[in-house]
């Protein structure tokens, strides 16, 4: 069986590393982009295997899946005046708005589905929240990285705090860099090290679920190790709590409840 024709409404930065990762993870089925953002729907048809169709509703006639990729003020608009078949579905990456909502917007039998990746899809590694769970949505995001079905809109909407907070790492990465780089340890040197013991820090806490982070770190950063000496000095000046303060403001703009 085929996979289902993907097209997209919102031709920018979300869709274009979507659809690199797709392509990259075996996706191989069309993808049909709606007329917006010319620069990049170029590019995607050159080197994505991408067609541009007219305009929005041409794209939504050819089309089983609609992946709707706007910034939040414009989604309701685009999606307005679009005629939608009942067979088709509507997958929304708009980060803040409920499904609710895009159904009243919309008026029309289709069937809506949130799904939240971030920008390692490009390089299959997205871990890709999707409400509700969707059998061929999951199946499209799995070409992207892990496709993570949630079974409550608000679990989704609370999971969207780690798609915003993803962007941090990369400063803390570039911290790191900085903080540690010199003329023995040059920058590549340093980052090939930072970005390979985050990886490293990742894996392990996936392959021990009985443990949190806290307790391995705990395990790891004993009493007299320098790795101990470092953590206790972040601590003492309040580092690792201004992560929890940026949390916190992000679930307040998102009007999540905790």
């Amino acid at each position: 069986m085929s996979e289902p024709i993907l097209g997209i409404i919102g031709v920018g930065e979300l869709a274009l590393y979507t659809i690199r990762g797709l392509r990259q993870g075996g996706y191989e089925q069309k993808i049909l982009l709606g007329p917006r953002n010319n620069e990049k729907s170029r590019w995607l048809a050159q080197h994505m295997n991408c067609e541009v169709k007219t305009d929005n509703q041409a794209m939504v006639d050819h089309s089983d899946l609609i992946m709707i990729a706007t910034r939040p003020p414009q989604c309701l608009q685009a999606l307005a005046g679009l005629k939608f078949k009942s067979t088709q579905t509507l997958i929304s990456v708009v980060a803040g708005i409920p499904r609710e909502h895009i159904r009243a917007a919309l008026n029309q039998p289709i069937e809506i589905v949130r799904a939240m990746p971030v920008s390692s899809a490009e390089v299959g590694a997205s871990p890709t929240l999707v409400f509700p769970a969707h059998p061929e949505v999951c199946q499209l995001f799995a070409h992207c990285g892990e496709a993570i079905p949630v079974t409550e809109e608000s679990t989704f909407e609370s999971g969207t705090v780690h798609a915003c907070a993803y962007s941090w790492f990369f400063a803390l990465f570039e911290e790191l860099i900085q903080a540690t780089e010199s003329a023995a340890l040059p920058r590549e040197l340093a980052t090939q090290l930072v970005a390979g013991m985050a990886r490293g820090a990742a894996e392990l806490t996936r392959s021990k679920p009985e443990l949190t982070p806290g307790q391995i770190a705990n395990e790891i950063a004993t009493e007299g190790t320098y790795s101990r000496l470092g953590l206790e000095l972040i601590k003492k000046n309040k580092g690792l709590a201004r992560w929890h303060e940026a949390c916190a403001l992000l679930s307040q703009k998102l009007d999540i409840k905790f």
